[in-house]
């Protein structure tokens, strides 16, 4: 910033101040030389304008007063940040006149010596700018530096948010497309939770309203902040927020884009990641799904993923495209036309598929024997009304003597509590009068046991196949 003491410090005795001494604290915006009575109409505000008082001349008394009056406030109405007056071509010394009328307007006067020319106060003023311009420019480097490293950093998006808020001396926040993790910084730290949630609400609501707007917003604390859209192409990438309103500067607007293009960059790079991943599980899907689990668990080992389970789930959905981004579905994913097959693990009673989703599942059973259930799970999913999910029985082998190692190794009465529940049909107060508990033990005891085994004790082919299992450890023992 060139204020009027710096440029007066800069041109040393070309330019002098007349009043009021000291300088205020006046930002120029430039210096313009001219004697025309109202020279406004040619400037854009916040100059030092020069003169050697033309407009003044062969005036004297009231009128010289009255001149001075209606020239200054002419200048200060049009912006005019100061006024310097050349001495001896038009006037030996400052007219009182002038003085009183500029210390009436509140107007900063200043003299050009009769010896300086006033290019010599316009090249002080240009070299301030060069200078000015060149330390913003290394500065500017530096905090592009300082965001390119945070971006080469594995947990890069709060890097980047940390580097942009020290920059810009405002909090800022970026909340990701999708509801990811949103990365937020301040001078004390992170944003609250509640500030961030108010901005994922703001940011979801500008999204659907006005696709890749910007917007000005009032949070709910009083204080202003704007939203700006990181996208790369069409695909968007999220919101920058930053804690303030208004037009960001030249130098601010590089390190905005600067952050912008880093953080979209990222998120292009993690969609590039999944869609590979997600390529990935659809080959190790396709396999067990024609037969071949042996070679998916081979692959699997060879792409360093996740270990195949031993029992899992089938899923078929129709209308895949209809679900949200956010709701995925967890496991081995294989996208056909109109089909997602899902292969999850049995880790729970039920497989964990997207709310209002279409289609069908079966199991848990052996990943081996998934393939045999294939058509059946996927035509059942075609005849599925909209927003539900049918149950398809597999009817075939289940690892329940597996299943009566675990509740036997289990220490808190499991195997007593399942036989009794499923010897009395699922009925908590029989079975809790049969072991001598009361049924609410019985009920939590059940929940366990589904847990463990990730199945539901009440579908029928599991009670069937777990009842036979334990009526032959019953026999055997």
């Amino acid at each position: 910033m060139i204020t009027l003491a710096r440029l007066v410090a800069a041109a040393q005795r070309d330019l002098v101040p007349y009043w009021p001494v000291p300088l205020p604290r006046v930002e120029l915006t430039g210096v313009h030389v001219s004697e025309l009575e109202d020279p406004t109409v040619f400037l854009y505000g916040g100059e030092l304008l020069l003169t050697v008082g033309l407009q003044l001349g062969g005036l004297d008394g009231p009128a010289r007063a009255e001149a001075s009056r209606t020239y200054v406030r002419r200048l200060v109405d049009g912006g005019v940040a100061a006024l310097g007056l050349g001495l001896g071509s038009g006037h030996a010394m400052v007219p009182d006149e002038l003085r009183a009328a500029c210390v009436e307007a509140n107007l900063p006067l200043l003299t050009v010596p009769r010896e300086s020319p006033f290019l010599a106060v316009s090249r002080a003023y240009w070299e301030l700018v060069r200078q000015g311009g060149e330390a913003e420019l290394t500065a500017l480097l530096g905090l592009q530096v300082a965001l390119t490293r945070a971006a080469a950093e594995e947990d890069a998006e709060p890097e980047i948010v940390r580097e942009l808020s020290r920059a810009l001396g405002t909090w800022v926040a970026y909340i990701p497309e999708g509801g990811g993790t949103p990365a937020s910084a301040d001078s004390g730290g992170e944003l609250p939770l509640e500030l961030l949630e108010e901005l994922a609400r703001e940011s979801a609501n500008l999204r659907t309203a006005r696709q890749g707007a910007t917007g000005n917003i009032q949070l709910s604390s009083g204080t202003a902040a704007a939203l700006y859209p990181v996208s790369s192409g069409p695909a968007a990438s999220g919101y920058l927020v930053l804690g303030r309103s208004g037009q960001l500067a030249a130098a601010e607007r590089h390190l905005f884009l600067t952050a912008s293009t880093l953080l979209a960059a990222r998120a292009a790079g993690q969609r590039r990641a999944a869609a590979e991943r997600r390529r990935a599980e659809g080959m190790l899907a396709a396999l067990v799904l024609e037969g071949h689990d042996d070679a998916a668990r081979l692959l699997a080992r060879k792409m360093d993923s996740d270990p195949l389970p031993e029992t899992a789930f089938l899923a078929v959905l129709s209308t895949p495209e209809e679900l949200p981004a956010q709701s995925h579905p967890d496991g081995l994913v294989l996208e056909r036309p109109g089909e997602l097959f899902v292969l999850q693990a049995a880790s729970s009673p039920r497989p964990k598929l997207p709310d209002n989703a279409r289609g069908a599942w079966g199991g848990p059973m052996p990943l081996r024997r998934l393939h045999e259930i294939a058509s059946q799970v996927a035509q059942a999913a075609a005849t599925a009304p909209p927003g539900h999910l049918i149950r398809v029985g597999h009817g075939l082998d289940l690892p329940a003597d597996a299943w009566v190692d675990k509740l036997t190794a289990h220490p808190g009465h499991l195997l007593e509590t399942v036989r009794a529940y499923l010897a009395r049909r699922g009925q908590w107060e029989a079975a809790g009068r049969d072991l001598g508990v009361h049924r609410n033990s019985v009920r939590y005891r059940i929940g366990q046991a589904s847990e463990l085994l990730g199945v539901d004790l009440d579908d029928p082919d599991v009670a069937a196949q777990l009842w036979l299992a334990l009526r032959g450890k019953t026999d055997k023992g």
